[in-house]
């Protein structure tokens, strides 16, 4: 819960400093901006304990071999189903519907990466917990990737004034691509998929 809490304030706070510190312009902030993303906060939080549960009946275990071979596992793993799954919820319904409200926000303010629908953060959050089932995961691997994870999302949402398009690695201004043309740049992590499948803007 509490570090659900500090990643979602350093989050807002990240992005206001960088849109200050840049003069860059912000997506105005809501009230339903607020109200959407304390709801995927608590999302967050709640998702969290069936996997808590499961650690504690010893269904999900972790051990602390291959380090770096289970990150680097995470990280291709995640991107690969990421990509997949965030091009279905653009063409199928009713994962189309329920990505919408993401995509209110066709540029960004200090809490877009958290403006969803309850169901896509329960989605996404019971998948990380499914990843930690079916892998026996080296522990210090699985919270760094975490951690990862949602820094590579903080980033992906700050505003930019560039156009540039990256080589490999995701980036603020590929996924503000997305957000405001939505039929491209599906890509989390990288963008090796889109270029694979012709999705890139």
């Amino acid at each position: 819960m509490a570090a659900n809490v500090f990643m979602f304030l350093l989050n807002a706070l990240i992005n206001l400093f960088w849109s200050k510190q840049y003069k860059l312009k912000s997506l105005k902030i809501s009230s339903l901006d607020i109200k959407t993303s304390l709801i995927t906060l608590g999302v967050n939080v709640i998702v969290a304990i069936p996997g808590y549960y499961l650690f504690l009946g010893g269904k999900i275990t972790f051990n602390q071999q291959g380090f770096l071979v289970d990150l680097v596992l995470l990280i291709f793993l995640f991107d690969v189903v990421m990509y997949i799954l965030h091009y279905a919820f653009h063409i199928i319904w009713p994962f189309k519907k329920i990505h919408q409200h993401h995509h209110t926000h066709t540029y960004f303010n200090e809490f877009s990466l958290y403006v969803m629908n309850p169901l896509e953060a329960l989605f996404f959050g019971l998948l990380l917990t499914l990843i930690a089932f079916v892998f026996n995961l080296n522990i210090y691997s699985f919270l760094l990737f975490i951690f990862f994870n949602w820094l590579y999302g903080v980033v992906a949402h700050l505003n930019t004034k560039s156009e540039k398009t990256p080589l490999f690695f995701g980036n603020s201004s590929f996924h503000k691509k997305h957000h405001a043309l939505s039929n491209c740049n599906y890509g989390f992590y990288t963008v090796v998929w889109d270029k694979l499948f012709r999705t890139t803007s």
